[in-house]
């Protein structure tokens, strides 16, 4: 029994121990190479960030807008798009 115990003990990670896991994985690339530093996978991630909260915005205001009166044509030149392009890019957000 108190080899049991004495197992299950040692297998306890440690905060320093699991952060440290993680960091591995996170500047580690698909291919199995780790990113020295990590300052560029970091930036990587905080512009995907970014980028995902820019597009919620986006959808946010085009759907206001559509509901507003704003045609489709408007929309996408706005966004640099053609009607088309932000019909299918947004309708589905404003009939849902």
């Amino acid at each position: 029994m108190a080899h049991n115990e004495d197992n299950q003990a040692s297998q306890i990670l440690t905060d320093e121990d699991a952060e440290a896991i993680v960091g591995s994985f996170d500047n580690a690339t698909d291919d199995g190479y780790v990113v020295g530093g990590g300052d560029t996978l970091a930036e990587l991630r905080a512009a995907a960030a970014a980028r995902r909260d820019a597009d919620s915005r986006i959808e946010a205001a085009a759907i206001r807008a559509h509901r507003e009166g704003a045609s489709w044509g408007v929309i996408g030149a706005q966004l640099g798009m053609t009607r088309q392009g932000a019909r299918q890019r947004f309708e589905r957000l404003v009939t849902a």
